[in-house]
This record gives C-alpha cells, sequence and structure tokens, in this order.
C-alpha cells in the first residue's frame, strides 16, 4: 500500500528525470565531492565480505566502520558509533546477534531495525542509535542493495515529490526511504543499467542539498508544464484529452468539488461528469454543456472565459503543489547565496504559479525575491525569476508601485537547454549593486558577536530535540515561542511574549546548554576572562543599538523547522454532532440554516443580545468544513469608521512613502481563489454598523450569489477581481440596536436572515447544570428571564428584538458560589441594559428587578 502510494507521487511526472539527468551533468563539475562514499563503502564491504560476526569480533568490526566515518560530510553522527562501540564492548554477544540479524534476517527492515533499536534502548535508554546509523551499517555491508540515509534528505525528498507522510519511528523511515530508493532505481536502470542504491542516496542527497541541481531541475520542470500550457491555448482539445486521461481518484474528487456549483463551476462539474461516465468529452460536447449552462442565465456567463480558462483548474489542481514546491527552492536558492548573507529577504514570498491571473491560469509562473521593510513585493526591487513557454527571464526588476517601477536588468534566455545554475548566480550577483542602490535603511553597522562555539549540524539538532532526556518540554515553551517570534528575540522580548521575567531563562538555558554539551561530547567554549558561554551553544546574537538580539542557532532552528514540517499541527475534528452539542439548536435546524447559507453564500443572524450570534457563526463554519481550521475563517466587526480601504484595498503610508495596501476581504478572497476545492468562512460581526454599500465597492455586487465568479475592474489597482463561490458570508446583527434598523433593507437582498431567539430549553439546562449550577437557581434564572422578555415582548417601543438571550446565564466559572455569580450579572449586565430600554421609564425597572 505505501509502495504504491510512493510509486504515484514519485512518477506521476518527468521530474525525477528531469532532475537525475542535472544531477548526472553536476557529478561532472568540481563542485561534486560527494566521491569519497565509494571509496569508504568500498572498503568496508570488502571487510565485511566473508567476515564471521561474532562476540570476539564484533567489537573491532564496530571500531571499524567507527574509524571509517569520514569527520567531513559524515554518514552518521560520531556519538551513534561511539555509543554502538560502548554497546558492543559491554554486550558483545548480543551485539553480534543484532548485526547479524540486521544483515541476515528475512524480516523486513523495519522489523529489523527496531529490534536492534529496543534491545539498544535496554541497555542504555538514552543510547543514539538512529536511522543515518542503520543506513551507514547496512551501506558498510552491501551499498549496493542498501542507501545512507539523512533526515534532511528524506524530508526534502517527500516534500519534492508531494508525499505527505509524518516521520514515524527510525525503522519506519529508513525503510520509506529505501522504497523510495528502489522505486527510483527500477525507474531509472531502464536507461541507466549500472546503477545501485548508492547512486539513488547520492542522487538523492546532490538533488536535495546542491543549489545548482535544485534550481536547473526546477527551471527546466516549470518550462515544461508552460510549454503544454501554452500548448492547451490553441488547442484546448488536448487539454480535454490530458485532463481524461488523470487517475479516477483524482476525477473524482474534482467532481465532488464542483458539485452543486453554478455557472462555470457547473460546466466544470458536467465536463469532468461526462469523462467518468464516458472515458472522454470532445471539443463540440464541450460546447453542448456550455450552451446547456449559459441559458440558464441572464447575463452572458462566458463573457470573461475561454475552454482554456474553464478546464485550467482541472488541470491543475493536483499540480499546483509541485509547482509551489519548485518555485520555493528557487527562492531560496537566492536567499541563500553567500553574497547575500547579510540581506534579510522575505521568506517564500511571492511564488506565483501559473494560476497567479486571478486563477484563469496561463503559460508563465514567477517569483520575487525582496528584503523586509517593504510593504510589498510591488513596493520594492525584486530578485525577479520567470518562467514560460518561450524560456526564462531572471534579474533585477523594480516592482511596479516602486519610483523606478518599469526599470529593470534581466537575463533573457530562450533556450532552457543552455540555462546553468553559474550564469544564474552570476547575473543575481551582477544586479546585487542596483538592488541595494533602492534601499532606504542605510547601511548598518555590523556588530555581531564573535563566537567560538563549535557548530552543531541540522540531523544531531533533530535527535537531540526528540530526546526528552535532553530538551525538556520546558524548554520547547520558550524555544517554541522563539521560534514563532521568527528565531529571533531579545530575552526582554522573550519575557514578554510568555508573561515571564527576562532573568527567569538564564537557569534553564545554561542547563539546556549543559544536556547539549554533555550529549553531543562537546567542551564549553570560553570568554577572554575565561568565563564559560553557554548561552552560544543555543543561540548567536548581536547588539542593535541598547538591546542585546538572541538569533536560535540557524541549524537548530532549521531542525524545528524540518520537525514542525513533518509533524504539522492535526487540526481539531469538529462536526455536526459537535455543533449540535455545543450550540442549542436541533438538528432540522441546523439542517435549514446549513441549506440556505449553501444556497445563498450569504447570511446573517439577527437577534436581541446574548443569543450567541457570534458563537454560532464560528461553530457553523467549523462543522461545514469538519475542522477548526482558522486559515479558512476570517472575523471582523464594523463600526462607523470602518472603510473600503480597510476592507478592500486603498494607499496608505509605509517606510517608503505610499504604497496600495490590500484590506483583509480582499486577502481572504484571495485565499479562496488560490484554494478552490476548499470553501472559507468570513464573519462580520455587527455588519449592520457599517456602510456595506462603502466599505464593499465594487465587490458588494459580487457578494450576491449569482454573481459570483464575474469579475470587475477594481478602482484603485485597475486589475480584475472577484469573490469566489467558494467563500461564505456570515454577519450578525444585534435587534436591539435602535439607530441601525434602517440599514436592513440594503442588506436584504444579498442575504438571508435568521433570527436567533433566546433558547432556556432543556439543552440549555443540562448545559449549565454542567457547570454546576443548582436546579433551584436554574428555576430562579427562567423565572426572572420569563418576567423581564414577557414584559420587553409586550412593550410598544421594543419588541421580540430586544429580549434577554441565553448567553447572559450560560457558564457559571468554577468554585465561583452561584448567588454571587447570579448577583454579578444581574447588577453590571442586566440592570444596565434595561436601564438602557427603559430609560425614560425607571419605575419599569425596579418592577422588573424586584423580587428576582
Amino acid at each position: 500500500m505505501l509502495e504504491n502510494l510512493l510509486q504515484k507521487h514519485m512518477l506521476k511526472d518527468t521530474y525525477i528525470d528531469i532532475s537525475f539527468s542535472k544531477y548526472l551533468l553536476f557529478k561532472e563539475t568540481k563542485n561534486y565531492d560527494e566521491s569519497y562514499k565509494i571509496e569508504i563503502l568500498s572498503r568496508l564491504n570488502d571487510f565485511l565480505r566473508g567476515q564471521e560476526i561474532n562476540d570476539l569480533t564484533v567489537v573491532d568490526i564496530l571500531k571499524k566502520i567507527q574509524k571509517e566515518n569520514p569527520s567531513a560530510g559524515s554518514f552518521v553522527h560520531w556519538s551513534n558509533t561511539g555509543d554502538l562501540v560502548k554497546y558492543a564492548e559491554a554486550e558483545p554477544d548480543e551485539v553480534a546477534e543484532l548485526l547479524n540479524q540486521l544483515f541476515h534476517s528475512s524480516k523486513s527492515l523495519e522489523e529489523r531495525i527496531e529490534l536492534f533499536r529496543e534491545k539498544g534502548k535496554e541497555y542504555l535508554t538514552n543510547i543514539s542509535l538512529g536511522a543515518p546509523l542503520f543506513g551507514y551499517l547496512l551501506a558498510a555491508y552491501d551499498y549496493n542493495k542498501y542507501p545512507l540515509y539523512k533526515q534532511e534528505v528524506f524530508t526534502d525528498l517527500k516534500k519534492s515529490f508531494g508525499i505527505e507522510l509524518k516521520l514515524g519511528s527510525v525503522g519506519h523511515n529508513y525503510q520509506t526511504f529505501f522504497q523510495m530508493c528502489e522505486i527510483a532505481l527500477h525507474h531509472l536502470k531502464v536507461s541507466y543499467p549500472d546503477l545501485t542504491m548508492l547512486d539513488m542516496q547520492d542522487f538523492f542527497f546532490c538533488s536535495t542539498q546542491y543549489p545548482q541541481i535544485m534550481v536547473e531541475s526546477a527551471v527546466e520542470y516549470l518550462h515544461q508544464m508552460a510549454v503544454e500550457l501554452g500548448e492547451f491555448m490553441s488547442q484546448p482539445e488536448r487539454m480535454l484529452k490530458t485532463i481524461a486521461e488523470l487517475d479516477s481518484e483524482q476525477l473524482n474528487k474534482l467532481l465532488e468539488q464542483y458539485r452543486n456549483s453554478e455557472k462555470i463551476n457547473l460546466i466544470k462539474f458536467m465536463v469532468l461528469e461526462k469523462i467518468i461516465r464516458s472515458g472522454s468529452v470532445s471539443l463540440s460536447e464541450m460546447e453542448e454543456i456550455k450552451d446547456q449552462v449559459k441559458v440558464r442565465y441572464d447575463k452572458n456567463i462566458l463573457q470573461a472565459w475561454n475552454n482554456f480558462t474553464i478546464l485550467f483548474q482541472l488541470y491543475y489542481a493536483d499540480k499546483k503543489q509541485k509547482v509551489q514546491e519548485e518555485q520555493r527552492k528557487i527562492h531560496q536558492a537566492i536567499r541563500q547565496m553567500d553574497e547575500f548573507k547579510d540581506m534579510d529577504f522575505v521568506e517564500d514570498k511571492v511564488l506565483n504559479g501559473f494560476n497567479w491571473n486571478q486563477n484563469f491560469g496561463g503559460s508563465e509562473c514567477w517569483v520575487a525575491v525582496y528584503e523586509k521593510g517593504y510593504n510589498s513585493h510591488r513596493s520594492a526591487p525584486q530578485f525577479f525569476v520567470s518562467i514560460d513557454e518561450k524560456g526564462i527571464r531572471y534579474g533585477l526588476l523594480f516592482g511596479d508601485q516602486h519610483p523606478k517601477r518599469g526599470q529593470e536588468d534581466l537575463t533573457i534566455s530562450t533556450s532552457i537547454d543552455s540555462f546553468s545554475y553559474e550564469e544564474f548566480h552570476q547575473k543575481m550577483v551582477e544586479v546585487l549593486g542596483a538592488f541595494k542602490g533602492q534601499e532606504t535603511l542605510g547601511d548598518r553597522e555590523d556588530n555581531r558577536l564573535e563566537l567560538l562555539q563549535p557548530e552543531i549540524n541540522t540531523e544531531t539538532w533533530i535527535e537531540l530535540l526528540q530526546n526528552k532526556e535532553v530538551f525538556k518540554e520546558s524548554d520547547m515553551i520558550y524555544l517554541n515561542k522563539m521560534y514563532e517570534l521568527g528565531g529571533e528575540a531579545s530575552a526582554t522580548m522573550l519575557a514578554a511574549a510568555l508573561g515571564k521575567h527576562f532573568s527567569s531563562f538564564n537557569s534553564p538555558v545554561v542547563q539546556l546548554a549543559k544536556r547539549v554539551l554533555r550529549a553531543t561530547d562537546t567542551v564549553v567554549s570560553k570568554r577572554e576572562d575565561g568565563t564559560e558561554r553557554y548561552w552560544n551553544v543555543i543561540f548567536d546574537g548581536e547588539y542593535e543599538e541598547n538591546y542585546f538580539n538572541w538569533r536560535l542557532k540557524p541549524n537548530l532552528k532549521e531542525a524545528m523547522a524540518l520537525l514542525s514540517i513533518e509533524h504539522p499541527i492535526e487540526l481539531e475534528k469538529y462536526t455536526k454532532e459537535d455543533f449540535l452539542q455545543e450550540v442549542f439548536f436541533d438538528e432540522k435546524e441546523y439542517e435549514t440554516i446549513t441549506n440556505l447559507l449553501k444556497y445563498k453564500k450569504n447570511i446573517i443572524f439577527q437577534g436581541p443580545p446574548g443569543v450567541g450570534k457570534t458563537f454560532v457563526s464560528k461553530r457553523l463554519a467549523y462543522s461545514l468544513m469538519g475542522v477548526k481550521d482558522p486559515d479558512r475563517v476570517e472575523m471582523v466587526q464594523f463600526h462607523q469608521n470602518y472603510a473600503y480601504e480597510d476592507f478592500i484595498m486603498g494607499f496608505r503610508p509605509d517606510e517608503h512613502g505610499f504604497s496600495l495596501q490590500f484590506g483583509i476581504f480582499y486577502d481572504f478572497c484571495q485565499r479562496a481563489l488560490n484554494n478552490p476545492e476548499k470553501d472559507y468562512y468570513f464573519i462580520i460581526d455587527e455588519i449592520n454598523r457599517g456602510n456595506l454599500s462603502k466599505i464593499f465597492g465594487e465587490l458588494f455586487m459580487l457578494i450576491e450569489r449569482d454573481k459570483r465568479d464575474e469579475f470587475v475592474t477594481m478602482g484603485y489597482s485597475k486589475e480584475p477581481f472577484t469573490v469566489p463561490s467558494n467563500l461564505y458570508l456570515i454577519g450578525t446583527m444585534n435587534t436591539a440596536d435602535r439607530s441601525l434598523a434602517q440599514l436592513e433593507v440594503a442588506l436584504r437582498r444579498r442575504f438571508a436572515f435568521v433570527t436567533l431567539k433566546p433558547s432556556f430549553n432543556e439543552k440549555w439546562r443540562k448545559t449549565i447544570q454542567e457547570s454546576g449550577v443548582s436546579n433551584e437557581m436554574i428555576n430562579r434564572i427562567l423565572f426572572a428571564v420569563e418576567k423581564w422578555n414577557k414584559e420587553i415582548a409586550g412593550d410598544f417601543q421594543l419588541g421580540r428584538g430586544y429580549e434577554i438571550g441565553h448567553s447572559f446565564f450560560t457558564m457559571k466559572p468554577e468554585n465561583m458560589d452561584e448567588d454571587v455569580w447570579y448577583s454579578g450579572i444581574l447588577t453590571f449586565e442586566i440592570r444596565p441594559l434595561l436601564e438602557e430600554y427603559f430609560f425614560d421609564r425607571p419605575e419599569v425597572i425596579e418592577s422588573l428587578i424586584e423580587g428576582i
């Protein structure tokens, strides 16, 4: 099952062939320095061939393997081989048996490795026995059969092929990497019959660690796709044929994505349905589908669309992630050029794939690398790379909002075959002077602290981070916070972020440093006065004006990034059942509201204060997504001064003058546009407090259900934009707000209105009982609320829109006396509200409060 998944991802396109050809060319250059691997492993293979491993020989064998492990570019961290030798010296019989079963057993690699580790941990809990060690041992035995292993290579490789697998056990990780090498070997041996598993490891290592191979492979891969997209533009029948050849799983996934769609997305659905049913669809059949859909609408829905743009997302859906990954490699390679090491770039932004043009699709993708301090790439000088069917452009470009907009210094190459990383690198360095000439921050004196602490490699940091004896949970709290702050902060800043005193880190950091030094058998460095430098085991740093800025060691930061990629935060599941448990709705009400939102696209929860309008809005979005995904739910609150410039876009001052800055709704629409396979929910609290037609501007028309996916030209940017059909609007409106009732008419046509009423029902009673409220107090609350709401509902100036909601009495704090709790709500929440309602009739207020 796993092998099929790996093979599907690795061989889905020509990337592995492109990358391997670049690797072979790279091996012929002076930059290739990995030949030591075959020399060392050949000696070890000869040494172990016919060697009997027993209690008398095992220590000498492992010492030989330990000695051959090179100090530079090592196969495995020396602590692993050191621990193994000590283990063999203490338990020669056991280690000999373990080595024999590792080399000769018929069990799976994972089982063999995990048995070895299990026995090793019984001998010494914190023994270092990582996947690189087992890769080295196995390759030392037979490099034709077993590859060396490095975790950063395994991680980068999975990203390159879009394989979403978490890190597992040491044995599982090595076996998965072994299977990936096997798949590549089997595929490439057709053209290169003399390849071995060591060649695959070397190929994977070089193709993920050397920028020359990474950039050249990325450029050729992206160019090939650009050429194909360019051909599709003029030959949409070829595009239809390519889509029809997608695997059935992808076709059915797309079909479900576009089910119950409107307009252009309905055309996509019907095309997919035809392909799945018949195996193909002709251009004439697609024209018939377009005609069938077009006549359903008064306006010409095809005005801005052609066959290519209609079909683009069907073709691109399973390629988008791969395109972005290849662009990320180019972006990273530019940022990490030695000549740019003192520059502070925005990481992995901007990466515009072939869908950058409002998701219409095209045959160009591009990357912009710019420094921090600018509002966006549009106002900045940038290292620019564009790839299309004609070739590649790269060099310096000024953003369209920069004073030097339109100026550029680009190399244009129409032959991808002649593109080289060396020339690419030279060009970027060549334009550096012009790039820096636009820097307004001025030159900064380099006050970096001279560090003497030996560097620990990324792989070792990963092992240390996973060792709970070294990195304790308390350490990870401040280190994760430092990572969240971008990997750097002063002690004062870090303390403020964690609510601590700045001196509270001194002892924990020193103790952690000592554990790291012991685990790596490293001697602490000393200052000129002889005092020891413990902080510099974990951090680098430099003086910045009047404070000292600490930075996570680069390799430690990278290790934390790798672990966070491999162990992403799993989103909490949230189902309809969870919604019904938390919200005082019944299932029929839930189904009615969800169907209404899916159909209308926009709803407003209206009701008196305290009925949980905002709470219901978020929970409804979560239940429809199936998870609590904060990236797909955005929330704002309108007020009288809220403007179009806050919501959509406008020119705002920044460090470099004025630039066009996008508002929260514009960015959220763009996020939904870029991920049409997912639904997004935008919640506007107190929606009737803002001037909607002014706030939404051109987009006010487009939020209507039947106007979704239609484009208008934006006033500021002069570019087309739309509100996508996978974006849902949920508003809340307080019906007790006297001054805003007249705005309801303007909202009526664009929104469906759902009235939420006070729900003092059995679900409410059960919830409040669980928080420790007695039946006597519950009855007292019900008596009071019934008295208040009867008076409010019957009042000629008020009515049901002003009733007291259940949210006032939903959860009693733990350990608080219920009488104190009730009295506080009555005195500080209910009474002020009643005073507002009956401001001219104080006698009514007293009668409502009396006796409750």
